[in-house]
C-alpha cells in the first residue's frame, strides 16, 4: 500500500502536499473522524508550523514530527489505530507521545501496562447543536441575537458565499487583522497566520466552505469550514474587526445559516486553553465536547 501511495514506511518520511488529500479522504471515508484536527485541510494548513512528516504502517497513514527529541504523533489515520499506536510504541526504540487521541481509541488503550492515556482538555473540540447557532434560541441566547439585532439596525451589509475569488480578498483582510496585531511578533498568531495563508489560497483544491461580510464593499468578517463527518460541520477559521460590534456574532450566525443546514453538529474546534477563548466559546452553550486524549509509552 505504502508503495501504492507513494508514502514511505515508518520511519521513513516525507512532506505533506496538497497531492495527499485523495488518500486522507479515502482513508475518512472508511473511518470518519470526530476531532477537528484531523481533517485534511487542518493537517496540510498547519503541516510547516507543526513541522508534520507523513509515513505509513501497515497501510496506515502516520503522522507525526519531533519535539525535543521524543517522537509526536498523531493517532494514526485508517484501519485499527489502537493496534497501530501498540505496534508504534514497539517500533520506537524512546518514548512516544500520541496526541488529539479519540475517546474510544484511548479507553482501549488505557489497560495496557506500557501506555498511558489522560484528557487533553485544552484541545478538546467544542460541538454545538447546528440548529443552535442556525436559530439561537431561548433566553440563553438573548444576548447573541440582541448584537446581531443592534448590528443589523445600524449597518447594511451583505453575506457572499465564498469562492476563491473571494477568498483572495479575504487573504487581504486576513493580513490586515495580523498587522493589527502584530502577529509575526507572536509565536501562535505567526503560525495561525500562515495557515489562515495556506486555507484561503487553496480554498477550492481543499472543498472548504466559506463566507463573508461586506460594509460599504469591503469584506469585514469571513469564515472558512467543511464537512468533518456526515453529521457534523467543522469551522476551521473565523475573524472579524473587532472594533464592529456584533460582528462576530454575525458572522458566526450567517455562516451557520448558510452551510450548517443539513448537518446536526457543528464543531468549533478547541480554546487550547486559552482564557478568552474559552469563556467565547462556551457563551455559545456547546452541546458536548468531543474528548481529545493524550497517549504516551513509559519506557
Amino acid at each position: 500500500m505504502s508503495e501504492m501511495m507513494g508514502i514511505p514506511s515508518f520511519p521513513e518520511w516525507r512532506e505533506i502536499t496538497l497531492e495527499d488529500k485523495p488518500v486522507f479522504d479515502a482513508a475518512f471515508a472508511a473511518r470518519p473522524p470526530e476531532i477537528s484536527a484531523y481533517a485534511f485541510t487542518n493537517v496540510f494548513a498547519w503541516r510547516e508550523a507543526r513541522e508534520f512528516r507523513l509515513s505509513e504502517l501497515g497501510g496506515r497513514l502516520l503522522v507525526w514530527r519531533e519535539v525535543d527529541g521524543r517522537i509526536v504523533f498523531l493517532e494514526p489515520i485508517g484501519g485499527d489505530p489502537a493496534s497501530a499506536i501498540i505496534s508504534m510504541a514497539e517500533i520506537v526504540e524512546s518514548s512516544i507521545e500520541v496526541t488529539r487521541v479519540h475517546a474510544h481509541v484511548a479507553a482501549q488503550l488505557r489497560e495496557r501496562p506500557q501506555l498511558r492515556a489522560e484528557l487533553d482538555r485544552d484541545n478538546s473540540d467544542y460541538l454545538y447543536l447546528a440548529s443552535d447557532l442556525i436559530d439561537l434560541p431561548g433566553r440563553k441566547f438573548d444576548a447573541k441575537r440582541n448584537f446581531i439585532r443592534r448590528f443589523k439596525s445600524e449597518r447594511d451589509y451583505e453575506y457572499v458565499v465564498m469562492t476563491q475569488e473571494t477568498a483572495d480578498e479575504c487573504r487581504e483582510f486576513a493580513e490586515i487583522w495580523c498587522e493589527e496585531r502584530s502577529c509575526e511578533t507572536v509565536e501562535g498568531l505567526r503560525d495561525e497566520r500562515r495557515a489562515v495563508h495556506e486555507m484561503l489560497v487553496n480554498f477550492g483544491a481543499l472543498g472548504l466552505r466559506g463566507g463573508a461580510i461586506r460594509v460599504d464593499g469591503a469584506i469585514v468578517a469571513f469564515s472558512l469550514g467543511e464537512p468533518l463527518n456526515p453529521e457534523t460541520l467543522v469551522v476551521h477559521v473565523e475573524k472579524a474587526d473587532s472594533r464592529i460590534d456584533g460582528l462576530y456574532q454575525l458572522v458566526n450566525n450567517e455562516f451557520c445559516i448558510h452551510e450548517a443546514r443539513g448537518f446536526t453538529y457543528v464543531n468549533r474546534e478547541q480554546d487550547l486553553g486559552v482564557p478568552g477563548l474559552r469563556k467565547a466559546k462556551e457563551s455559545y452553550h456547546p452541546a458536548t465536547m468531543v474528548e481529545a486524549w493524550k497517549v504516551s509509552s513509559e519506557l
